[in-house]
C-alpha cells in the first residue's frame, strides 16, 4: 500500500524542460575540475538519516557549474533527495527517482514545502494526544526523593551463559569499566571466576541494567540507578498487555544479506523483534495519531519526523562508551549494549531539527519525486534533461532494501528486490545477482541517463569502492552507454562513517573519500574517447611508483594509511581511464616491496624514513619500539645478540611476543655497520640509500609474473605479452620464472620466429635455474 501517489511526470517535464534544438544550442562547459569538501553537520543533512548521503552543499558547486537557473536536473538514484535540495537552493528544477519507497518518502519531505505554523500546531496536538500513554510507558520513581520521575533512557546488556558452571554473566557488570565506559575483551564469570571472551560463550538474552531518569523536584534533575525490581515489573506488565494501536509485524526473510550479520542468532525473525515492547507501543501510538491528520503534506512531514527517529528507537541504537546512542548506518547491527531512548524525548529533539531544516531558501523552482527503477525513466522524454547528478549503489557495499526494511514496514510499501541494482551473490532463496548482473543493470541505467540528457551535457556520478572489479563494472557500463569519462574529482564528506574512521586509523580496508566521475555526452557525430586499459604489469608499476612519489613528499601522519594511499592511487588510475587493481592488491604490493616500503602501526613509510612520535615507554606499538631502539642505539651501536636480552626484558610483560619483530624493526629502520656487525641510527645519507627505489618497477613486474604462475590473476595475459615476460625475466636473471612461463605460450597465437626465439631462451633459463639451485 503506497502512501505517496505517483506524480504526473509527463506534465512536470512539459512544464519545466526546454526542448533541445541543435540549431540554436550554444551550451559549452568544461568539466568541473575542483575537489569538493562538504560536512555532514548541517540542519538539512541531520534532519533524517539515510544509508548513503551526499551533503547538498557539496552538490551545489556542480549544479551551478554545469547548468543555468531554471534548468532541469535529474537524479535517478535519489536516495534521501539531496540533489533535489541542492537544485532548490540554486533555482533549478529537479526530477528525483528511486526504487525504494523509503527513499521516496524521505526525498519527498526534504523537497516539498509545508506550512510550518500549521505543522507546529499539529505536532502539539499529537503530543497532547499521546501524553498520558507516554507518562505511563516511561514513568519511574526517583530514588533520591521518592517522587515521580521520567525515564530518559534505559541501557540493555547482553547476558551470557558461563561455559564452565552454567551461571549467568551480565556483560555490563563484568566487562564494562564504570569510569570510562570501555569494554574489556576478556571478563570473568562472577560465580566460578573462569575467564572468557564473548565469542566463547552462548548469548541467552538482553536485560535492562541501568535507568537514567529526570526528576522535576530534585537538583540536579538527572539521576540514575541500577534498574529496579519495580521497573522490571513494569516492563513485564507492558509485555503481557496487547498494544491497542496498529503496528507492522512482518516476518523478515531469513535469506536477506543483512540477516546473516548475527540477527538470526539473536532471535530476530520479525520486524517487531527490533524493538522493546515499550518503544514499539510508543511509536505505534504516534503513528496512529499522525494518520488522523487531514492535510496530506502535514501528515507526510510528521511521518518523516517519526521515521527519522525510528532506528534510535530500536535495538539498533548501540551504546557508545560515552553513553550516546549511535545506530550504524548502512547495516542492521545490534550490539551487545543498546540504549532504549524515551520515544517522546527523541521526537521532541528531532522535531526541532526538522524545523531548522525547512528554513533553506527554495526560490521559484520545484522538485518532482517518483518511485521507479533507474533502468526505466518512463515519461522523461529524450534529450530533455540539462544535467544529471547521482550517487548510484556501490556494488555489494550496501543492501538498501534490507537496510530500509524498518522504515518501509511502517510505510507498508517495500522495495522490489528483483529490481534492486546490487551484487548480492550470497542472497539465499531470493533475488540473487552477480557482479555481471549488477553491471548489466547499471549499463541499462546509464543508457537511460544518456537517452534523456541533452547532447554536450554532463552527468556527475559519485562512487567509491575498494574492489577493482566493481570499478571496472561501473567504467564499462558508462562506456557502453556512450558516455566519455572526461574528469574526476575527489568528494570529501569530512565526517567519516564508522568504517571510514577505522580505515583512517589503518584498521580496515575501506575507502574514505568518494570519487566523482564527470561523464560527457558527446555532441551529434562526435565519437566518444574509449576508457583506457592498463596492462597488469603497467598497473602494478604505476601503483608502486605513485605511492613512492607520494610518500617521498613526506605527507602528514594521517595521510599514510592504506585507505588514503588507495584514494591517491585510485585517483591516478581513473585519470588513465582504467582501474585494474583493488585496495587489497595495493596492500599486497606494498608488502611485497618491503625493500622500499615499511608498515608501522597501520601507516606506510619509505624504508629510510624516520618514524617520529613514538612513546619510548610503549613497546606495544612499533613506533614506540622504534623510539626505544633509537634511544638505545644512539647511546651505543650494538649487535643483535647484545640487543636481544634488553629487548626480551622490555617486552616480557607484553605477552604474545612476535619472535621476528626485533629483526624486522632493525632491518627496516636502522643501519648495519658491515665492518663491526653492529646496528646504529642511520645518517641522513644512509637514510636516502635505504629509501632508494632501485629496480622498483622490475620487482613489480616480477610479482605479476609470480602471481600469474601461482594462478592468482583473474585474467590470462595475451601470448605475445607472455613472450615479452619471458624476455624480461631472462634479462633480469629471473630464470625460474622464465622457464615456468614458456609452457603457457600457445604456439598457434605467436609468430613462428618469435616462438622459436623464446623457446631457446626458456631452454637456457631452465639450465641456469638448475645451476642456481645446485
Amino acid at each position: 500500500m503506497a502512501l505517496y501517489d505517483q506524480p504526473d511526470l509527463t506534465e512536470f517535464i512539459r512544464k519545466h524542460a526546454t526542448p533541445y534544438d541543435p540549431a540554436t544550442d550554444t551550451y559549452r562547459r568544461p568539466p568541473f575540475a575542483q575537489p569538493v569538501k562538504a560536512g555532514k553537520n548541517s540542519p538539512i543533512y541531520n534532519a533524517h538519516s539515510y544509508h548513503t548521503k551526499v551533503p547538498p552543499e557539496g552538490i551545489v558547486p556542480y549544479i551551478e557549474h554545469y547548468t543555468n537557473p531554471g534548468d532541469l536536473v535529474l537524479d535517478p538514484f535519489c536516495g534521501s533527495g539531496m540533489t533535489g535540495v541542492a537544485a532548490l537552493m540554486t533555482g533549478r528544477h529537479a526530477v528525483l527517482s528511486d526504487l525504494s519507497p523509503a527513499a521516496v518518502h524521505i526525498a519527498y519531505n526534504y523537497t516539498t514545502p509545508v506550512d510550518v505554523e500549521a505543522l507546529k500546531r499539529e505536532f502539539e496536538r499529537i503530543k497532547a494526544a499521546v501524553k498520558e500513554e507516554f507518562d505511563w510507558l516511561y514513568g519511574t520513581t526517583c530514588d533520591r526523593c521518592g517522587g515521580p520521575a521520567t525515564i530518559q533512557y534505559t541501557i540493555w546488556s547482553d547476558v551470557f551463559e558461563c561455559a564452565r558452571c552454567g551461571g549467568e554473566i551480565v556483560l555490563w557488570d563484568e566487562a564494562v569499566d564504570p569510569a570510562t565506559g570501555k569494554v574489556a575483551s576478556k571478563f570473568s564469570c562472577p560465580s566460578c571466576l573462569a575467564e572468557w571472551s564473548k565469542r566463547q560463550l552462548t548469548r541467552i538474552r538482553s536485560d535492562m541494567v541501568l535507568t537514567v531518569y529526570e526528576c522535576p523536584t530534585c537538583s540536579p534533575t538527572r539521576g540514575e540507578h541500577t534498574t529496579t525490581v519495580e521497573e522490571r515489573s513494569h516492563i513485564a506488565s507492558i509485555e503481557k498487555r496487547t498494544i491497542s494501536h496498529w503496528y507492522p509485524d512482518v516476518k523478515v526473510d531469513a535469506g536477506r544479506e543483512m540477516m546473516r550479520h548475527g540477527l538470526l542468532k539473536r532471535g530476530v525473525n520479525r520486524t517487531t523483534d527490533f524493538y522493546t515492547r515499550r518503544n514499539l507501543w510508543a511509536i505505534s501510538g504516534l503513528w496512529v495519531a499522525i494518520e488522523q491528520v487531514s492535510d496530506e503534506k502535514l501528515r507526510a512531514q510528521l511521518r518523516f519526523v517519526v521515521t527519522a527517529i525510528l532506528h534510535r528507537a530500536t535495538f539498533l541504537n548501540r551504546l557508545r562508551p560515552s553513553r550516546a546512542g549511535d545506530p550504524l548506518s548502512g547495516t542492521l547491527y545490534i550490539g551487545a549494549f543498546t540504549r532504549e531512548d524515551n520515544v517522546g524525548l527523541l521526537l521532541e529533539r528531532k522535531f526541532k531539527q526538522v524545523l531548522k531544516s525547512l528554513r533553506y531558501e527554495r526560490g521559484n523552482s520545484s522538485v518532482l519525486v517518483r518511485q521507479g527503477s533507474a533502468t526505466d525513466l518512463g515519461s522523461v522524454i529524450d534529450e530533455s534533461v540539462d544535467y544529471v547528478f547521482t550517487d548510484p549503489p556501490f556494488g555489494e557495499n550496501i543492501f538498501y532494501a534490507d537496510c530500509s526494511i524498518l522504515w518501509e514496514s511502517w510505510l507498508q510499501d517495500y522495495t522490489d528486490e528483483s529490481l534492486e541494482i546490487v551484487c548480492n551473490d550470497r542472497r539465499v532463496d531470493g533475488p540473487f545477482k552477480t557482479l555481471q548482473d549488477y553491471q548489466d543493470l547499471m549499463t541499462i541505467s546509464f543508457r537511460e541517463m544518456y537517452r534523456v540528457l541533452k547532447p554536450g551535457r554532463w552527468a556527475s556520478v559519485v562512487f567509491h569502492n575498494s574492489d577493482d572489479h566493481v570499478w571496472r563494472a561501473i567504467l564499462d557500463a558508462t562506456e557502453a552507454a556512450g558516455f566519455e569519462l572526461a574528469e574526476i574529482n575527489a568528494f570529501d564528506k569530512v565526517q567519516l562513517s564508522f568504517k571510514g574512521i577505522r580505515g583512517q586509523k589503518g584498521l580496515e580496508r575501506v575507502t574514505n573519500k568518494d570519487i566523482v566521475l564527470n561523464l560527457h555526452k558527446p555532441w551529434p557525430a562526435q565519437v566518444p574517447t574509449p576508457n583506457g586499459r592498463t596492462h597488469l604489469v603497467e598497473a602494478e608499476q604505476r601503483v608502486v611508483e605513485t605511492v613512492a612519489d607520494f610518500l617521498g613528499a613526506n605527507p602528514p601522519h594521517g595521510q599514510r594509511t592504506l585507505q588514503h594511499l588507495w584514494n591517491h592511487v585510485l585517483y591516478d588510475l581513473l585519470r588513465n581511464g582504467s582501474v585494474e587493481v583493488s585496495m587489497a592488491d595495493v596492500e599486497a604490493m606494498l608488502a611485497h616491496h618491503s625493500q622500499t616500503f615499511k608498515l608501522v602501526d597501520g601507516r606506510y613509510y619509505l624504508r629510510g624514513e624516520a618514524v617520529m612520535g613514538g612513546n619510548v615507554f610503549d613497546l606495544r606499538s612499533d613506533a614506540g619500539a622504534i623510539a626505544w631502539l633509537t634511544a638505545v642505539l644512539s647511546a651505543e651501536p650494538q649487535t643483535t645478540g647484545e640487543l636481544i636480552p634488553k629487548w626480551q626484558q622490555e617486552t616480557a610483560r607484553l605477552g604474545g611476543v612476535d619472535p621476528g619483530r626485533l629483526d624486522r624493526l632493525l632491518e627496516q629502520n636502522f643501519w648495519p655497520d658491515k665492518r663491526t656487525g653492529r646496528w646504529r641510527v642511520p645518517t641522513a645519507a644512509e637514510r636516502e640509500k635505504m629509501s632508494a627505489r632501485v629496480d622498483l618497477s622490475a620487482q613489480a613486474h616480477q610479482r605479476v609474473v609470480r602471481r600469474f604462475l601461482s594462478g592468482e590473476l583473474d585474467r590470462r595475459p595475451a601470448d605475445r605479452e607472455l613472450c615479452a615476460w619471458i624476455r624480461f625475466c631472462y634479462n633480469r636473471e629471473f630464470y625460474t620464472e622464465a622457464a615456468a612461463l614458456f609452457p603457457h605460450v600457445n604456439e598457434a597465437h605467436v609468430d613462428p620466429q618469435e616462438y622459436r626465439a623464446v623457446k631457446r631462451i626458456a631452454s637456457v633459463c631452465r639450465m641456469r635455474s638448475q645451476q642456481q639451485k645446485g
